[in-house]
């Protein structure tokens, strides 16, 4: 940040250090991103570039962004005729201080070195949340950041306006969610949710509150969600202190589409049981929620137009509702080979994510109702699975190709997947272990259509 500011410096220009590098530059937290104020045109960000072999962006008329490695600059037009007219118009107090670059001092016209001393999120004007309503969820998101509070007056202006959420754009509203999951998010959500925004955000857990309590749950469905979320983090620790804690780790650090795999994992989490206002069903005295993870995918679709989520995303958010319950079946049934290589076959790369969304969800069942020391014994349950998970990762993946079947059976389309499909799993019960007695498996599956 040095040599930018020496650089503007040389440059001659009016111009600021702004936003949340001055608040985290104030209380030593590392800096990647920078924001910069400027009186005067842009143009000084292209040279700055070009200088230090980043990349240049002109995001519009007013912002322009540079890159450098890891650190991400934005460069910005001055709103108001001056920095104390910006810095008044800024989103809260903590990120309305700006840095002057030809003198080192700090211009603070709204008390934000104070709250930020005080720990303390509050909004820079009152109309701040009618000017951009996605400010609303960034105040949570600093709280989870930063561990400060809220201001009253501040959340009672959340708690006036919640319902503007729906005038921000789902990619923007979503973006904010990645980010407050991130961290710890079970106490922030259940803040959030007090506000009355986490159910505009996502309408379905204001049914999933009427609704829920059964043979199996002594809390509604949304209540039993946020535990299943608070068992995803208060468990992990565990899991990784397991036999394959290290692949486990990796697996969650996946970068998937910008957000990290386990981020949106813990999402996944939360939703697994949004199926279930669709699926209620009472018979006398019985409540079922039979075909849940049906309903759910189908409640998932609305929610992922709203929110477009990536196609990665939205897969593994879609394999933890659809199989979530896959998994507790298999503990009563049993868990055969064949049965794991058909919940491989169906999740493929999200299978891990799956086993773990039920363990934390059936945890969270059993830490209120455990008649049956169930919990203990799921735990076991589920890594013993994740363990054979990894020991067939290590089978081959293929022995023939799709070329090899059509010239064997002369055959094509469908029929050659379907061939590819009953080879797989033989390989992987252990019926076939060369490409000699794979090539004899189609020799004979051919006889068979005679």
């Amino acid at each position: 940040m040095k040599d930018l500011e020496k650089f503007l410096k040389t440059k001659g220009v009016e111009a600021y250090l702004v936003g949340g590098c001055v608040r985290d530059l104030i209380l030593g937290i590392k800096i990647n991103d920078i924001d910069v104020a400027l009186k005067d045109n842009l143009e000084v960000a292209r040279e700055y570039a070009d200088l230090n072999k980043g990349s240049f962006f002109l995001m519009h008329e007013d912002v322009a962004r540079v890159i450098l490695n890891d650190i991400t600059i934005d460069f910005c037009k001055m709103k108001g005729k001056s920095i104390e007219e910006d810095l008044k118009k800024r989103d809260f107090t903590i990120n309305s201080i700006a840095k002057d670059i030809k003198g080192d001092k700090y211009i603070d016209v709204v008390g934000g070195i104070k709250d930020i001393e005080n720990k303390i999120i509050r909004v820079s004007y009152k109309d701040a949340f009618l000017d951009d309503p996605l400010r609303m969820l960034r105040a949570f998101r600093l709280k989870a950041k930063l561990n400060f509070n809220i201001e009253d007056e501040t959340l009672q202006l959340i708690k006036q306006n919640f319902q503007r959420i729906n005038d921000v754009s789902g990619e923007r509203i979503i973006d904010e969610i990645f980010k407050i999951l991130d961290g710890k998010s079970y106490d922030i959500l259940k803040e959030l949710d007090s506000t009355g925004l986490l159910c505009e955000i996502f309408p379905v857990f204001k049914r999933m509150k009427l609704i829920g309590k059964c043979k199996y749950h002594v809390v509604d469905s949304f209540t039993h969600s946020m535990l299943s979320l608070k068992t995803f983090e208060d468990m992990m620790d565990e899991v990784l202190k397991t036999k394959h804690k290290d692949s486990i780790k990796k697996h969650l650090d996946e970068n998937l589409s910008g957000v990290k795999r386990r981020t949106v994992l813990k999402l996944a989490t939360l939703l697994h049981d949004i199926g279930k206002p669709k699926a209620y069903k009472k018979e006398g005295e019985k409540i079922t929620f039979k075909g849940h993870d049906v309903t759910g995918y189908e409640e998932f679709q609305s929610i992922n137009k709203r929110y477009n989520f990536s196609k990665e995303q939205k897969n593994l958010i879609e394999s933890v509702i659809k199989g979530h319950m896959r998994i507790l079946g298999l503990f009563k049934t049993g868990a055969t080979e064949r049965a794991l290589y058909r919940l491989i076959r169906d999740f493929k790369d999200n299978t891990l994510d799956v086993i773990l969304a039920s363990l934390f969800d059936v945890t969270a069942t059993r830490l209120l109702l455990d008649e049956n020391g169930e919990r203990e014994r799921y735990f076991e349950f589920c890594m013993d699975l994740i363990d054979r998970l990894y020991e067939k990762n290590k089978l081959p993946k293929k022995l023939i190709s799709g070329e090899d079947v059509i010239k064997l059976t002369g055959k094509k389309g469908r029929f050659v997947g379907e061939v590819l499909e009953a080879l797989n799993e033989e390989i992987f019960l252990g019926n076939i272990k060369t490409r000699e007695e794979a090539l004899e498996f189609i020799k004979n599956m051919k006889k068979g259509l005679k």
